[in-house]
C-alpha cells in the first residue's frame, strides 16, 4: 500500500493507494497526523510539503520509507521551467497528475486553493509553467486587510449577484465573478494557442467556483483528487 501526504499551508491530505487505485482520502489537522499514522501499515510513500517543515522532518525522521518531493526524483513527464527547485510541489504534482488522465495530450490544470494556479503540460508530456493568483479566501481576506471598512466575508454558500445592492454584496460580486471571469478568460486564450486542449479543474474552492462558471459547459473536467493521484504516480516512479 502506498501512502501520500500533502502538507498544506492549512491542513494535510493524506491518501492511500493499492499501485494506482485511491482506498482512501482524509483531510486533517497538523497535531492530529502522527496519531493517524499510527494505525497504517504502508510499503511506501512521499510527502510533498508547502506549509510545515518541522512536521515533514518528523514524518521523515521517523518513517524511513518516506520520500520527500523534490526536484531530484524521476518523474514520467519532462520540465521546460527555468529552475525545477521554485516550482511549487502541488503544481508539479498536479502536472503529473494532467499526464496520468490524458497523456500524449495539451492539458491545462487549474487548481483553485489558497492560490489560484495554471499549469500546462504539452502533447510531448512537457510542462511549461503556467501563472499564480490569489485564491478565493486571500481575495476576500486582502479587501479586509488593505482597507478600512470593508469587511471580511466568507460567501461558499452565497447567492452569487452581478449588480451588488449593498457593500457586501458588492465585494462578493467582484470577488467571485472576478475570479470566474479570470478563469473563462485563461482558459480562452490557451484554446487559441492549443484548440485540443484538456482541462482539468481541482482544489479546495473548485466545486464552488464550479457552482459559479459551471465548467461542465465549457469541457472542464473536476478531477478532486488530483494532486494526490500525481504525486502517487511520482512514487510509484521513484520505487526501486
Amino acid at each position: 500500500m502506498n501512502l501520500v501526504i500533502d502538507i498544506g499551508n492549512s491542513n494535510v491530505k493524506v491518501a492511500t493507494f493499492n499501485e494506482d487505485f485511491l482506498l482512501n482520502n482524509e483531510v486533517l489537522e497538523y497535531s492530529k497526523l502522527i496519531q493517524y499514522l499510527k494505525d497504517l501499515n504502508f510499503n511506501s510513500g512521499i510527502i510533498s510539503n508547502v506549509g510545515n517543515q518541522n512536521l515533514e522532518s518528523e514524518l521523515l525522521n521517523k518513517y524511513p520509507n518516506l520520500i520527500s518531493l523534490s526536484s531530484k526524483l524521476d518523474f514520467p513527464i519532462q520540465f521546460s521551467y527555468q529552475s525545477m527547485d521554485t516550482i511549487g510541489k502541488d503544481r508539479i504534482a498536479n502536472a503529473v497528475g494532467a499526464f496520468v488522465q490524458n497523456p500524449n495530450s495539451n492539458s491545462l490544470v487549474i487548481d483553485a486553493g489558497t492560490c489560484l494556479t495554471f499549469d500546462f503540460v504539452d502533447s510531448n508530456n512537457c510542462y511549461h509553467g503556467g501563472a499564480i493568483s490569489p485564491g478565493l479566501t486571500m481575495r476576500f481576506k486582502a479587501l479586509n486587510a488593505f482597507t478600512e471598512k470593508l469587511p471580511l466575508l466568507d460567501v461558499k454558500s452565497a447567492d452569487i449577484k452581478l449588480i451588488g445592492s449593498d457593500t457586501k454584496l458588492s465585494i462578493i460580486s467582484g470577488v467571485v465573478n472576478g475570479m470566474a471571469g479570470e478563469i473563462i478568460s485563461i482558459i480562452e486564450r490557451y484554446r487559441q494557442k492549443h484548440p485540443i486542449l484538456s482541462i482539468f479543474f481541482t482544489g479546495g474552492d473548485s466545486e464552488f467556483i464550479n457552482s459559479i462558471v459551471e465548467f461542465e459547459k465549457n469541457g472542464i473536467f473536476a478531477v478532486e483528487n488530483l494532486t494526490m493521484i500525481g504525486l502517487n504516480t511520482i512514487l510509484n516512479n521513484n520505487e526501486k
